[in-house]
């Protein structure tokens, strides 16, 4: 059997062999390579085609004998299929997960005048996507362009925004390519990136009630429409619906919250147990890094400190995906941790009645009332979890 891969230069973050492997049966590989490389990868027949990601989307078209019409004339290549002669054509269903995206987040761009941040092979794609849906105008910034980072504010007045630069993408989280305060007009954010779910800029755009969606529907879409032309066979939208919740749950990380003693590590370790994911307790990270117990730390180095160390854990923790996180219990006490914890997190509010709140080595509890803590961190447990459990019930 022939086996299929992704090429690119990076590609520890990728979701590709999982989603494939949704798809058909066939083999998936991770194909990192640098671009002296590329030509001797792409010309060994044990595969029988490739996905194509940065940066050698435009690259790879020199080595294809045929490029379809579409993908010539968007200039991009990110499938290619070789036949039985051996011969590699390049394909561009890119374009067609993008189209899927726009379509599921409900982002309007007809009329509308579009920023692409990005020149790549993903820009070009997502610039003929905006212009055949009618955007207005279609605006690349690139680092040495026309329009770079340097004059864009000569389009602050853009109404739609899409990222197709890196930029966010893991492991560097938590970072942004634009600032969106400058940009009074935005009516929708996309950005390509999967890994994080939400970057910084979707996220930013969700704090100002911006439409906004992450890549991960890209992702898939496109995927569907490459294994389809390796396995030369139609795949139903149905399918395609549902390995995007499939990759969702898999991939998202499930973050419980809740008031000290709740036990959100208890019932951390069941879940993780019973989904077959790692476990990870914030607080027990924390004591490892410090070398010493959350009331010592809180006693010899101050709370300020603690919670300072808590969000350099908390970030790094959740950067990752798949696991099961629980937190401690005042979290939410710092704003910063929202976007950590919504990045890739599902999150989950354990609640449980004050008089069954365990106190023994915690420190704010067993100084503060249990119920001025609650008061404080109600509308926040309330604002960051998208559901709750009742831990109430005694457990044998």
């Amino acid at each position: 059997m022939k086996k299929f891969g992704l090429i690119g230069e990076k590609l520890s973050h990728s979701y590709s062999p999982l989603i494939h492997s949704k798809f058909g049966a066939y083999p998936y590989e991770l194909c990192e390579v640098s671009e002296d490389g590329l030509e001797a990868l792409l010309q060994d027949e044990a595969y029988g085609g490739f996905n194509v990601t940065i940066p050698y989307k435009k690259t790879v078209m020199k080595y294809c004998d045929e490029i379809s019409a579409h993908a010539r004339a968007i200039g991009s290549v990110n499938t290619i299929v070789r036949d039985e002669d051996g011969r590699l054509t390049g394909h561009n269903t890119d374009y067609y997960g993008f189209d899927c995206l726009l379509q599921s987040a409900q982002i309007q761009v007809r009329d509308m005048k579009c920023v692409v941040l990005g020149s790549g092979g993903a820009s070009v794609t997502v610039q003929a996507v905006l212009r055949d849906r009618g955007a207005a105008e279609v605006i690349v910034i690139s680092r040495s362009g026309e329009d770079n980072y340097e004059n864009i504010s000569r389009h602050f007045d853009s109404e739609i925004i899409v990222n197709t630069t890196p930029v966010g993408m893991y492991p560097g989280n938590g970072r942004s390519p634009v600032n969106l305060d400058d940009f009074k007009n935005c009516r929708g954010v996309v950005d390509v990136i999967y890994n994080p779910n939400r970057t910084k800029l979707v996220l930013d755009a969700m704090e100002r009630s911006i439409p906004a969606s992450g890549g991960l529907i890209m992702l898939v879409a496109q995927a569907k429409a490459a294994s389809e032309l390796f396995q030369d066979k139609k795949i139903e939208t149905e399918e395609l619906e549902n390995v995007i919740d499939e990759i969702r749950s898999e991939t998202l990380n499930a973050i419980l919250i809740g008031m000290p003693g709740a036990g959100k590590t208890l019932l951390g370790q069941e879940m993780a147990a019973r989904m077959g994911r790692e476990f990870a307790d914030i607080d027990q990270l924390i004591e490892e890094q410090e070398g010493m117990s959350i009331p010592e730390i809180f006693e010899k180095k101050g709370e300020n400190y603690f919670r300072r160390i808590e969000t350099e854990v908390l970030e790094k923790t959740c950067s990752r995906t798949g696991l099961v996180i629980a937190t401690g219990g005042g979290v939410v006490k710092k704003k910063i941790n929202y976007s950590i914890i919504k990045q890739n997190g599902v999150v989950i509010w354990i609640k449980r009645d004050l008089d069954k709140l365990e106190t023994d080595g915690r420190p704010l509890s067993m100084t503060i009332p249990l119920e001025q803590l609650y008061e404080e961190r109600k509308d926040a447990y309330a604002y960051w979890s998208d559901f709750y459990i009742n831990n109430n019930e005694e457990r044998e």
